[in-house]
C-alpha cells in the first residue's frame, strides 16, 4: 500500500510525473495532484500511470475503482483532469496513433470535445472514444507541432473533423455532482460497452468499446482542446488562478 492511497494491483509500474507548475503529494488521507497558480505560459501537468511510456496491458473485461474528490466545484476548475484509460495517442515523443480512452474526463471552457451537435464537450463527464485500430508510429515533436498548426487552418480543420466523425465513436454523458465530496467511480470496461457508475449508480454505458489496449491515467492539467465541427480545432493552456488539486483516496484496478 503506498503512502495517500492504495495502488492495486501493487506490481504495475505506478509513475508519479509533474511538469511544469504542479506538485504530487501524499499524505494520511489521499494522493493529491495539484496545479499551482501560473500565469498559463507553460505546460503544467501532476499525473500518475502505470504504463510508463507506452507500454499498455489492460484489455477487457476491467473493472477500475476509483475514490476522488476535487478541490473546486465544476464552475472554477481550470484545464482538463479525470482518470481512466488510454493509449497516450497524441502525447509528443511517445507512439502515435488512433486515440482511444475510456475515462471520467473534466474539461473547463473554451474546451469544447464534440463530433456530434448533441455532445456537451465540457464539464465532468463519462466519456469513451473508439478509434479503428492501426500502426502506432513514433514522430518527432517538432513535426507533431507543424501537423498541428496545419490541421488548425479552418478548410483542414472541416476536413478532418468530418472524417474523425466518421470513423470515430465517441460516446458522453455530463455528470452533475459535488466534485468537492467523496465519491466512488466505478469504470466497467467490457467487450462491447463501458459502464460508468458513481456511488454504486449507473451513469452512463457506452454502446462500444475501444478493444485496447490501454495504460491508467489520472492527470490535472492546464491545457484546453477546442474540437468541434463548428468551431474548429484549437488548443492551448490557460493560466490558472488559484491552487487547484484531485485528491485519490482509493485507485483499484481488477480484471472481470
Amino acid at each position: 500500500m503506498n503512502r495517500g492511497a492504495p495502488l492495486k494491483p501493487a506490481d504495475r509500474p505506478w509513475v508519479r510525473m509533474t511538469m511544469g507548475a504542479a506538485q504530487i503529494v501524499a499524505d494520511a488521507e489521499a494522493l493529491h495532484l495539484m496545479l499551482l497558480p501560473s500565469p498559463g505560459d507553460r505546460y503544467a501537468d501532476a499525473q500518475l500511470d502505470d504504463y510508463g511510456g507506452t507500454r499498455f496491458v489492460w484489455r477487457p473485461p476491467v473493472r477500475l475503482i476509483v475514490e476522488a474528490r476535487f478541490s473546486h466545484p465544476v464552475e472554477t476548475l481550470v484545464g482538463t483532469a479525470g482518470f481512466g484509460f488510454w493509449n497516450a495517442g497524441v502525447m509528443p515523443g511517445a507512439l502515435i496513433g488512433p486515440p482511444s480512452a475510456a475515462w471520467f474526463f473534466f474539461a473547463s471552457p473554451p474546451s469544447r470535445i464534440a463530433l456530434s451537435p448533441e455532445d456537451v464537450g465540457r464539464g465532468w463527464l463519462a466519456m469513451v472514444w473508439r478509434s479503428p485500430t492501426g500502426p502506432r508510429l513514433r514522430i518527432p515533436a517538432w513535426l507533431q507541432q507543424g501537423l498541428w498548426r496545419l490541421l488548425k487552418a479552418p478548410p483542414l480543420a472541416r476536413i478532418a473533423l468530418s472524417l474523425s466523425a466518421r470513423w470515430m465513436a465517441v460516446s458522453q454523458r455530463p455528470l452533475e455532482i459535488d466534485l468537492m465530496a467523496w465519491h466512488r467511480y466505478v469504470l466497467r470496461w467490457e467487450r462491447r460497452q463501458v459502464i460508468f457508475e458513481v456511488d454504486g449508480e449507473e451513469v452512463h454505458c457506452a454502446p462500444f468499446a475501444p478493444p485496447g489496449p490501454l495504460g491508467f491515467v489520472a492527470w490535472m492539467d492546464n491545457q484546453f482542446l477546442i474540437l468541434d465541427p463548428v468551431a474548429g480545432l484549437s488548443a492551448g493552456l490557460l493560466p490558472v488562478p488559484a491552487l487547484q488539486a484531485l485528491a485519490l483516496r482509493r485507485v483499484e484496478i481488477e480484471p472481470g
